[in-house]
């Protein structure tokens, strides 16, 4: 079981950028059976002032996830996030239809033989 954390905007339906985002919603990811299922949600604590950046707040705030997808995000905070071990998925869209994809492509990945 893997925890997918997606970085969303405000309503909640579309993917938002990984910095700004003020929380994710997390699922989790069943790999044997392909299904996705609601967890919780994370808030990120933001207060865009001048004390650290604000994606560290996002790392911080999903540092128990596997994978994060996001609409965009910064270098210096895509290698630190990648450095904690999370996947990192850039897309953007509705989270209902990127889910839907993400779920594509790791099925037709179980299916290739090397």
């Amino acid at each position: 079981m893997k925890k997918i954390a997606i970085a969303v905007k405000e309503n909640g339906k579309k993917v938002e950028h990984f910095g700004i985002c003020e929380y994710f919603i997390v699922y989790n990811y069943d790999e044997k059976k392909h299904n996705v299922e609601y967890n919780n949600v994370i808030f990120s604590s933001k207060d865009h002032g001048t004390n650290g950046e604000e994606w560290e707040k996002s790392a911080d705030a999903i540092k128990n996830c596997d994978i994060v997808i996001c609409e965009k995000i910064g270098l210096v905070a895509k290698n630190e996030v990648k450095e904690m071990g999370i996947k990192i998925i850039e897309s953007e869209g509705l989270i209902e239809d990127i889910l839907d994809d993400f779920i594509k492509t790791e099925t037709k990945k179980e299916n290739i033989i090397l």
